[in-house]
């Protein structure tokens, strides 16, 4: 999957505690994110649309926008305890112990003990707890969640080390755009490693992490298609957008991401999302090699196009 690295045998199941079959399109999709990352410095201002011809729609945009986040980078932060010395009550904090996310106001640092202590989101922990914090932009509500696990994928891209500074400071800089139920629903599935029966499949939602009601982290939007034709700024300020389906495909001119995939199902008998692609590639559009430029090869059974746009 990554240079340098052994293959691995992915699967995907329906919960935690279900079998596991292995796919082969799994990985190529996961790698295929990471691909799209990397590419973003040759862009020089222009946009990558890459249209991806699927037989059926199920999980692709959720394995890409896995890839897309486990390959970024990992957040800079200073010491939980440097985060608390400058906070006011002002300040709405993330903060990640080794099992638990807690967000939500900062309201006092008790430092002046052996055992110094703070109470963030209306809990009262010692300050040594804390793994990760990290300041928010703006107000929230106080939330408390388990600690997502990382799971095999996150240990195979290096992402698990810096575990707790991504679960505090996730980026967001991806936004999913299709029918919001079925791309919650393709989160929900739980992925791992078919050659390791020690392995425990965890959620894709818990590295694409998206905005539902209680989540103590959240970063990235998914977005019903039908809502960007009355609000187009959901959409606004990402690196990424994932166009699951023609739903979605329709509104590829109104997206302003520099990285733009959109996902065809096949099994819909309807040609109007490869129109709409095939219209932007005519306008001042060039070419993209997949493997010889992102690096990438379309596994058995999906068809692939990528050109650049100006934006």
């Amino acid at each position: 999957m990554t240079e340098g690295r052994s293959p691995v045998r992915l699967g995907l199941a329906d919960g935690p505690d279900q079998a596991v079959e292995w796919a082969p399109w799994i990985g190529p999709f996961i790698v295929l994110g990471t691909r799209l990352r990397r590419f973003i410095p040759k862009l020089d201002g222009r946009q990558l649309v890459l249209a991806v011809s699927v037989p059926q729609r199920d999980y692709a945009a959720a394995l890409i926008a896995s890839g897309w986040m486990l390959s970024s980078p990992a957040p800079e932060l200073a010491d939980p305890i440097e985060v608390f010395r400058v906070a006011t009550q002002a300040t709405y904090l993330r903060g990640v112990t080794n099992n638990r996310i807690n967000t939500g106001m900062f309201t006092w640092l008790h430092a002046d003990s052996t055992e110094p202590r703070v109470l963030v989101a209306g809990k009262l922990l010692p300050v040594a707890r804390y793994e990760a914090v990290a300041e928010l932009d703006a107000p929230v509500e106080s939330s408390h969640s388990m600690l997502p696990t990382p799971g095999f994928l996150a240990q195979h891209f290096g992402a698990s080390a810096s575990w707790a500074q991504r679960m505090a400071a996730p980026p967001s800089d991806l936004v999913l755009v299709g029918t919001k139920k079925w791309l919650l629903e393709d989160l929900a599935a739980c992925i791992g490693n078919v050659a390791d029966t020690t392995d425990v499949p965890c959620p894709l939602s818990n590295y694409v992490l998206p905005f539902v009601n209680g989540a103590a982290t959240w970063s990235t939007p998914v977005v019903s298609a039908p809502a960007l034709a009355d609000a187009p700024y959901l959409v606004e300020q990402y690196q990424s957008a994932i166009l699951d389906g023609y739903g979605a495909i329709k509104y590829l001119n109104d997206i302003p991401a520099p990285i733009v995939v959109c996902v065809i199902d096949r099994s819909v008998a309807d040609e109007s999302a490869e129109e709409t692609i095939m219209e932007a590639r005519s306008s001042n559009s060039r070419p993209i090699s997949l493997k010889g430029e992102l690096h990438w090869r379309p596994p058995v059974g999906v068809e692939a196009l990528a050109f650049t746009v100006a934006p």
